[in-house]
């Protein structure tokens, strides 16, 4: 047996490059805080220690805080790490919980490192996201009706209470200590006025911040975690969490997040072309994306699209903004007639029953007596644009690329890592935790580089493997 710990670990083993990255960083700078020393008897562990068992356990799968305990007594790894020191559970949480602004930070660091290390290709980048379980149980029904009965239930508990100890039989601390389904009333009143304001159908009361969504075939409360993923080393390049079902949303904010840290890792005014699915594809987002230059490939909207090679789809019609018609596939004009709001937008309908009634292509375009309605929306030129785009074969080739780029991805998160629920509570905790898993996924690449680049350096002498 090797006579010493250091023989245990090999000079290539992933401790000793978890120990030299964070060496690499300036803690400070990321904003994490040293402990601070109570008078409860505990041992105070640097930062480093601290993110260096972290930082492995992810890589190693091990991310509970009794997990990571008991690891750090018994696996030759976490031995190593910490010097034969043995932080807490309690210890471990108080440090994850304090620092959870420096923990997302650190992820940025690691984009900044793959970067100088040319694993980033700036070129590509596939853009998606994936709906993962929340903590909270998924088959409690709270909905307006369900967390009005709790709380007139809470309220006849509280009744019952203050009669109790009117008669003097109650106990007077407990006041205010009411719960019903292991709800406090804060909670449900909470829950019930997301509810009422429409945020959602259907409130957790324990994580009132999650939503309903399919997560792995199963309507459950959940969180959507977007990733952007660079198509070169498959390194994520901006990773956020949200609280809605849909992608919709999300294709100009996590474009502008992978821009904002890209930027802030040094790669300058980088605009890789962005390989989005079809959730997010919209006339609304493409006009966007088109106005601020920026380079998107995703299939078109469902109701723009014409797959049956219908000749009188909506498509066919010709808008003349000039005139202010729209030209139907027989040559007939159809005049503006009104605004309308679909969606939050403004379109306009075109529509006229005199100019369809004599046309002999009716039956085959429309059955109603109005005639034909066609809507122009703001964003009609980018869909027009967009299509055109797509329709190219360089386009269409690069596009094929975009679930090879970014699918593994959340299959290493989901299958190889095993995470296919978060294990806290609440929006910015799970905003952390996602950030964790990415930062791991990263690190992985990197510690391949990492390999390379001691074995080279291992004659000449320079340690610089990791750039400060």
């Amino acid at each position: 047996m090797p006579p010493t710990l250091e023989e245990w670990v090999g000079a290539d083993h992933p401790a000793r490059f978890v120990r030299d990255f964070v060496r690499s960083l300036e803690v400070g700078a990321l904003g994490f805080r040293e402990p601070a020393l109570g008078n409860e008897g505990r041992p105070a562990y640097s930062v480093e220690l601290m993110l260096r068992v972290w930082l492995y356990g992810y890589l190693e799968k091990v991310r509970s805080v009794r997990g990571l305990e008991r690891a750090c007594r018994e696996r030759m790894g976490f031995v190593w790490l910490c010097g034969n020191r043995a932080p807490d559970h309690n210890s471990l949480w108080r440090f994850w919980n304090a620092n959870r602004a420096a923990l997302r930070a650190l992820f940025k660091r690691t984009v900044k490192v793959a970067l100088e290390l040319d694993l980033i290709g700036l070129v590509v980048q596939a853009l998606d996201g994936t709906r993962i379980q929340a903590h909270c149980s998924g088959r409690g029904r709270h909905d307006r009706a369900a967390l009005g009965k709790a709380l007139g239930r809470l309220d006849e508990l509280l009744a019952e209470r203050e009669a109790a100890l009117e008669r003097g039989e109650g106990v007077a601390g407990a006041r205010g200590t009411e719960r019903y389904g292991g709800f406090s009333a804060e909670q449900l009143r909470g829950a019930l006025a997301r509810v009422e304001a429409g945020e959602a159908r259907h409130v957790h009361p324990g994580e009132p911040e999650a939503r309903r969504m399919k997560c792995d075939g199963r309507n459950r409360f959940g969180y959507n975690a977007q990733a952007v993923v660079d198509g070169a080393g498959q390194l994520i390049v901006a990773a956020e969490v949200v609280a809605e079902a849909t992608d919709a949303a999300q294709l100009g904010p996590m474009m502008a997040l992978a821009e904002e840290t890209l930027r802030g890792a040094g790669a300058g005014q980088a605009t890789p072309t962005t390989l989005a699915d079809g959730g997010y594809a919209s006339g609304g987002n493409f006009a966007r994306a088109q106005a601020e230059g920026r380079e998107v490939l995703a299939p078109m909207p469902s109701a723009s699209k014409n797959s049956g090679g219908d000749p009188f789809h909506a498509s066919r019609f010709e808008h003349d903004a000039g005139r202010d018609v729209v030209r139907c596939p027989g040559g007939r004009e159809l005049p503006f007639r009104r605004l309308r709001k679909r969606r939050g937008a403004t379109v306009r309908e075109y529509r006229s029953a005199a100019v369809c009634a004599g046309c002999p292509l009716r039956p085959h375009c429309t059955a109603d007596r109005h005639g034909r309605s066609i809507e122009i929306a703001p964003w009609q030129d980018a869909l027009r644009r967009h299509r055109d785009k797509m329709g190219r074969a360089e386009n269409a080739a690069l596009y094929r690329r975009r679930p090879g780029i970014i699918e593994p991805v959340f299959g290493w998160i989901k299958a190889a890592m095993g995470f296919r629920r978060w294990t806290v509570r609440g929006l910015e905790r799970v905003r952390t935790q996602w950030a964790m898993l990415c930062t791991a996924l990263n690190l992985r690449a990197i510690y391949r580089e990492w390999v390379v680049r001691l074995k080279r350096a291992a004659n000449s002498g320079n340690a610089a493997i990791i750039p400060a």
